[in-house]
């Protein structure tokens, strides 16, 4: 699992606590850090969707979908279930989140079992595109959180 962690913000932090008390802070956390987010993971949502191993069976009614068909990619304010995990902290605000349809199949091919290695493909999407989502993020974090707060001021005036 590649966690991607900003630290050392106090400016952007009073910033954005200022923004928070301009405007609703989901409403500041949905139009900025949500959105930046979710555009940023979209090359490693691609990866997969390219890298998920296809079975060989055709689709039919037993059969109806590859992996590849179930991928997708989630951004939001975590909710209280999120909060359980040992990957979200409490004081996370948004996540992003790149997965397949949890199966017997889905687990056995990107951690193995004890009869067969695993063949990662999540794992390594992330891993392979890491520098992007960074760049990705810190980039479309910028826009959005101007745009955003031209939007505050505006109503402001």
């Amino acid at each position: 699992m590649v966690i991607i962690e900003v630290k050392g913000l106090e400016e952007l932090e009073a910033k954005l606590l200022e923004l928070a008390d301009l405007s609703d802070p989901k409403k500041a956390t949905n139009a900025v850090l949500v959105k930046a987010a979710k555009n940023a993971m979209e090359p490693v949502l691609q990866q997969v969707i390219a890298t998920a191993p296809v079975g060989d069976k055709p689709r039919d009614a037993r059969n109806p979908f590859h992996m590849r068909d179930t991928a997708k990619l989630v951004a939001r304010r975590p909710t209280s279930g999120d909060y359980k995990s040992t990957f979200v902290s409490q004081t996370d605000v948004a996540i992003a989140v790149v997965s397949v349809k949890k199966s017997a199949v889905s687990l056995a091919q990107e951690f193995g079992t004890s009869k067969i290695a695993g063949k990662p493909f999540l794992r390594r999407a992330l891993e392979q595109n890491k520098d992007q989502v960074i760049s990705l993020f810190k980039t479309d974090f910028e826009d959005y959180l101007r745009e955003f707060w031209g939007k505050v001021s505006r109503r402001r005036k």
